[in-house]
């Protein structure tokens, strides 16, 4: 090329040689770009299918297959089953409180009876302490009582903070005299078979 050309070839030339790079830059390019955005497409679409196949998998009793659900229908199901596990934990739930409940207030039953029975001629004094809210005691010693033949002829009871302290008197009735005392053993030892069945208790007969 000559020193002398004028300057208007030289751009010319120069706009000749580069041409064919930057054609180069703007046909592939674009391409490229649009084949990785279906790429990505085509995979989170078989990812997205592959989880709808295992969550209607993970849905039981469900009347029709696969095939024949839409997504709707699988998301609809798969709500409504989530919402019955959460009754059901709701319920499993309130049905563990109750046992430990009525576990928690047994062995504070436990802890809170104490009994002393006394013959006292053809009649048995019984002093039962308990708690405040285990009333049931006092009136299964006095069925065992009434069972075991004596008649009830005296309760009375005090309260003490949460401690009911009862006192009963029962007459034996139906026995002669020479049996007074067999039979009041008899009975004390039946009210000490009950009782042994709590913790903390304290016999005196």
């Amino acid at each position: 090329m000559s020193l002398l050309q004028p300057p208007f070839l030289l751009v010319h030339e120069l706009k000749v040689f580069e041409l064919p790079t930057m054609a180069n830059n703007f046909i592939h390019c674009p391409s490229s770009t649009k084949i990785d955005r279906k790429l990505i497409e085509r995979n989170r679409r078989a990812e997205m299918k592959a989880l709808f196949s295992r969550l209607h998998s993970l849905v039981p009793n469900q009347s029709s297959t696969e095939a024949e659900t839409t997504l709707l229908d699988q998301l609809e199901n798969a709500t409504n089953y989530i919402k019955q596990l959460k009754e059901n934990v709701e319920k499993l739930k309130e049905k563990r409180e109750k046992l430990m409940g009525s576990r928690e207030g047994e062995t504070k039953a436990r802890l809170l009876v104490q009994v002393e029975a006394h013959q006292v001629g053809s009649s048995l004094e019984v002093l039962l302490t308990t708690g405040s809210d285990y009333q049931f005691v006092l009136n299964q010693i006095l069925q065992l009582l009434q069972e075991n033949g004596t008649q009830i002829v005296y309760i009375n009871h005090s309260t003490v903070k949460d401690r009911v302290f009862h006192k009963i008197i029962a007459e034996m009735v139906g026995e002669g005299t020479t049996s007074e005392s067999t039979k009041g053993e008899r009975i004390c030892e039946t009210v000490k078979k009950f009782v042994s069945q709590y913790k903390d208790v304290q016999y005196n007969v």
